[in-house]
């Protein structure tokens, strides 16, 4: 190889180098979207005794819960089954919250987390 193929070889590696130290400026300075992995749950909600299970399900429907829906899927006897959806990111418990938040509903005698489906996204 000459000189001037080994100078202009140089030449385009400073100019690479540049382009890719800028470009990791770039990639810190501005934050990059996270996609959120959607967790899936179903859980079995127990009514008291002195409660109607009916009156739970809608109470069940009515709350707001955050990044998460909530499907009433079926009622028998004392039981309601419900199937939560809630998108996750880096740091949060949307479903634990969830979950928390509903088994305080007024009229919940227990709660119990059947199956838990996650990290699709």
């Amino acid at each position: 190889m000459t000189w001037s193929l080994w100078i202009e070889a140089w030449r385009h590696a400073r100019r690479g180098a540049c382009l890719l130290a800028i470009a990791a400026i770039c990639a810190a300075a501005f934050p990059q979207k996270t996609f959120a992995a959607q967790v899936q749950a179903y859980v079995i909600f127990e009514t008291a005794a002195s409660s109607n299970a009916d009156n739970i399900a809608d109470k069940l429907r009515g709350t707001s819960l955050a990044n998460c829906l909530l499907i009433i899927v079926g009622r028998r006897a004392r039981d309601v089954l419900v199937h939560i959806a809630c998108d996750e990111e880096v740091n949060t418990n949307y479903l634990g919250r969830a979950f928390a938040q509903l088994s305080g509903v007024d009229g919940i005698a227990r709660a119990n987390l059947v199956l838990i489906k996650g990290g699709t996204e």
